[in-house]
């Protein structure tokens, strides 16, 4: 492979991690297994201190309902907005690979709200903890991109600049390699809507006390605000290129949730956090838990 000095050579690491009766098994797939079991430990600490309402001994089967919401909402949203083929076979070819953040993003708002309502509790406090408990696993499968050589960024020959491999799914790889030097965007968005956002929630959630939906408002500006910026460094999707105003499909859809987190602050700024559950008194949270959700200032 051709080297330049500002070039940093791509690291590279087989996508499939190991095979199982032939079967490969993809560091991507491994990734979203490590992103829920991150998210459960997240969810069982901040159950275990009181901070969320639910049972810690309820995490993982609570969890289940979030698994559903991001492989069905990712998978959709990927085939409605970005996918070329829509034929109906393809719907359900994970092999191919095809999720949409903002479509498994929907899906798990849809399955806890349903959630929520079937053990009456407000969302919003819900919500909190989801939000806190995702960057993480967001930080995880990004860097599974970056293993992957996909989603990666535009061309450029800066100082960190890189050249990817060209990995195809049904075969192992032939040694090709792209062409162009390039911005490893994927890492930009690991660093900025996984860690980044995560160490900026759980500060105001644990070290400030702030609940009653604002982490799910700082979720929603936050990743839209650092996903917005990484898509100038990153390529646009294959076969949409660029949309209104030159801007790519998931800016868009960043601007859309940084929108909906300044209104969803507006609308919850006077909402108080929820009240540290003692879960020795039952599996349910209690009702006085739950603050009602203030009016003005002063009243």
């Amino acid at each position: 492979m051709p080297a330049i000095l500002a070039e940093i050579p791509y690291p590279i690491i087989d996508p499939e991690a190991f095979r199982i009766f032939g079967f490969g098994v993809r560091w991507y797939g491994i990734a979203y297994i490590i992103a829920f079991a991150l998210a459960a430990w997240v969810l069982h600490s901040l159950a275990k201190r009181g901070r969320w309402p639910v049972h810690p001994d309820r995490v993982l089967d609570v969890l289940f309902w979030g698994i559903v919401g991001v492989w069905v909402g990712g998978r959709v949203g990927y085939m409605l907005f970005y996918a070329e083929d829509k034929s109906p076979g393809e719907w359900l070819n994970f092999r191919q690979g095809g999720m949409s953040f903002h479509g498994g993003m929907t899906g798990v708002i849809a399955a806890y709200y349903l959630y929520a309502l079937k053990h009456k509790i407000p969302f919003r406090h819900l919500g909190d903890g989801l939000a806190l408990a995702t960057a993480p696993g967001i930080a995880v499968v990004r860097l599974a991109n970056f293993v992957n050589a996909e989603l990666w960024g535009r061309p450029w020959d800066g100082p960190w600049a890189m050249r990817f491999p060209v990995y195809s799914i049904d075969k192992r790889w032939d040694g090709a390699w792209d062409v162009v030097l390039r911005h490893p965007s994927q890492l930009y968005q690991m660093l900025g809507e996984g860690l980044a956002l995560f160490l900026v929630m759980r500060w105001a959630m644990l070290k400030k006390g702030w609940g009653g939906g604002w982490i799910g408002c700082i979720f929603l500006f936050g990743y839209g605000a650092f996903r917005f910026v990484a898509e100038f460094f990153r390529e646009p999707d294959k076969g949409i290129g660029f949309d209104l105003l030159g801007l790519t499909r998931g800016q868009e859809f960043c601007a859309l949730m940084m929108l909906l987190g300044i209104v969803s602050f507006f609308l919850l700024r006077h909402s108080k956090p929820m009240r540290t559950i003692d879960w020795s008194q039952g599996m349910e949270p209690p009702a006085s838990a739950f603050p009602q959700t203030s009016g003005r200032s002063g009243s």
